[in-house]
């Protein structure tokens, strides 16, 4: 793009993550950025982007489907915040599209390591093109911090990475598609990547063996949709173990709510250690010696 130049966005599924990001675009239309059109088959999830729009004098052009959107020709990036069940297909006919968009793609990529890697091998074919996934945690102000400091060596060789995440249950999302393992990805696919990501960027190695243990003990046992009783596990524990003799170890509870710390980031070196602890409902954050 040229100095000065207007990029446009098209955002694909408008349910809560994508009218975040719609709101989050906005913030950034003074560096010329414009929301011009949208994607979603579900009309209240349309009408509700289209009224957050308004608010902001975008007009937007409907589409029902990704597919026409991308033969519009009206936007230079595509927002992919539809369900994690959907990002493959919409992803391929967008990397196999003869009109390059850029893309930034709700986590997780996929939900499952053969369709990753699939999309992974078309993105590369397509060096015209940026493909990103949204993993923000690690551009969180207090976590960009301690990666920083992880970075410039305070700490020493990071010997181990603990994260706990104590929280409430999953939202409600359209048609409750979140309930599922085979929608999701699982939840340590749909809510940890962001964790299992910060593990490999503080411990700058790749996982070599991981063990896990979970369940579903509490959450959504008594809902029943179409028949079926959701299977998606409520806590677990995760020790993860990378190619430089580093160890992260993942606590995740998902019915506890109560908890004054929703989460805690821990990192030790062979000289030092940093914490960030995440406090709800003040969302306050701090980095502890």
């Amino acid at each position: 793009m040229a100095v000065n130049e207007t990029v446009k966005y098209g955002i694909i599924g408008v349910g809560m993550m994508g009218r975040e990001h719609l709101i989050n675009l906005h913030h950034l239309r003074t560096q010329g950025v414009v929301v011009v059109c949208i994607a979603d088959p579900h009309l209240p999830s349309q009408q509700l982007a289209l009224e957050l729009a308004q608010s902001f004098d975008w007009p937007l052009k409907v589409f029902s489907g990704h597919q026409e959107l991308l033969d519009s020709g009206l936007c230079d990036v595509v927002v992919v915040s539809s369900p994690n069940m959907t990002h493959y297909l919409i992803l391929m006919d967008i990397l196999n599209h003869p009109k390059p968009h850029h893309v930034l793609v709700e986590k997780p990529l996929c939900t499952t390591v053969a369709d990753c890697r699939k999309v992974v091998n078309a993105a590369r074919k397509r060096p015209d093109m940026l493909v990103q996934v949204g993993l923000e945690y690690r551009y969180m102000p207090p976590v960009a911090k301690l990666i920083e400091i992880v970075k410039g060596g305070t700490l020493g060789q990071v010997k181990m990475v603990a994260i706990r995440e104590h929280r409430f249950p999953f939202l409600i999302k359209v048609n409750n598609w979140n309930r599922f393992n085979s929608n999701t990805g699982g939840t340590l696919v749909e809510k940890c990547c962001h964790f299992f990501d910060l593990m490999r960027l503080f411990a700058g190695a790749n996982p070599v063996r991981m063990m896990a243990s979970g369940a579903m003990d509490v959450n959504h046992k008594d809902e029943i949709y179409d028949g079926k009783v959701p299977d998606i596990i409520d806590n677990a524990y995760v020790i993860v173990e990378f190619d430089n003799g580093a160890r992260g170890m993942l606590d995740l509870c998902m019915f506890a709510e109560g908890s004054k710390n929703e989460q805690e980031i821990s990192v030790v070196g062979h000289t030092g250690k940093r914490c960030i602890i995440i406090i709800v409902p003040l969302i306050q954050t701090m980095i502890l010696h």
